[in-house]
């Protein structure tokens, strides 16, 4: 009977066991994709062929296909003709401005619902553990961290303003939130355009947007749907100022890049 009794738990865990191995898995390849995409190793259009990557990462089709729907989640590859085509998202300064004019009002929206209805404990802390997350992202800089972070982030806010037609904006949220740090950079204080006759870097962008983040979690924590309104919209805004010099410093990024590769080992 005891014999029997210890048979039957193992035989119950081993799913949830195999499950966990899975997951694991899933999440190995995913951040092994995210990584090669953000390095610019998946370059912006690449088409994703399975069979190849699936040899490439030694692993099978089913956790490589978990992983594709993640990473379009995250924004950073897009399926087409019936998820038959996945590939690397390319996007453009008129179309990331267009997105980011849209975002500008969407996120302003959900940032005055949320702050209004009032967000749980557990949101709270996912919302300043993502902050933690991104502050930490720029020191050393791990691009891939900034991006799921930066990602999830602003989708957290639509998720929690509790309207379900600001959710169907989230897959524009993910994108055009993962869009902004591509290209790959290798050292952000080492990019630098001059803004209203200043140097600044790509850091202290990043920086100055962490600011705003910080600024609207605030005031949603606070209950104040004014002030969390005015935050999500400032913080866009700020955003539009450097989308429309997002060919500037993506030339800036490749001639900082091709320093780095010209440069002595």
């Amino acid at each position: 009977m005891r014999d029997g009794s210890i048979l039957h738990a193992v035989s119950t865990r081993e799913p949830a066991f195999r499950s966990m191995q899975r997951t694991r898995l899933v999440d190995d390849v995913t951040r092994e994709l995210r990584e090669m995409i953000v390095s610019g190793e998946l370059a912006a259009g690449t088409q994703l062929l399975q069979v190849d990557l699936a040899e490439r990462l030694g692993v099978s089709r089913t956790p490589l296909r978990e992983a594709f729907r993640i990473l379009e989640n995250d924004g950073l590859v897009r399926t087409s003709n019936g998820n038959r085509t996945i590939e690397v998202v390319t996007i453009d300064a008129r179309q990331l401005r267009e997105m980011y004019e849209l975002r500008e009002v969407i996120d302003g929206l959900a940032a005055r619902l949320a702050a209004r209805a009032g967000i749980s404990d557990e949101t709270e802390h996912d919302l300043r553990r993502l902050l933690d997350d991104m502050e930490a992202s720029t020191k050393p800089y791990d691009p891939s961290r900034r991006i799921e972070a930066h990602a999830r982030f602003h989708s957290l806010i639509a998720e929690a303003s509790g309207n379900h037609r600001v959710k169907d904006f989230l897959p524009l949220i993910r994108v055009s939130s993962a869009a902004l740090y591509l290209p790959f950079i290798n050292d952000p204080s080492a990019v630098a355009l001059v803004d209203e006759g200043h140097l600044i870097t790509h850091k202290e962008a990043m920086d100055s947007a962490q600011q705003g983040h910080e600024a609207i979690v605030d005031a949603i924590v606070a209950g104040n749907a004014r002030k969390a309104e005015a935050a999500a919209r400032r913080h866009i805004a700020g955003t539009l100022r450097w989308v429309d010099r997002l060919d500037e410093w993506r030339e800036a990024i490749a001639a900082a890049q091709e320093v780095d590769s010209s440069a002595p080992a």
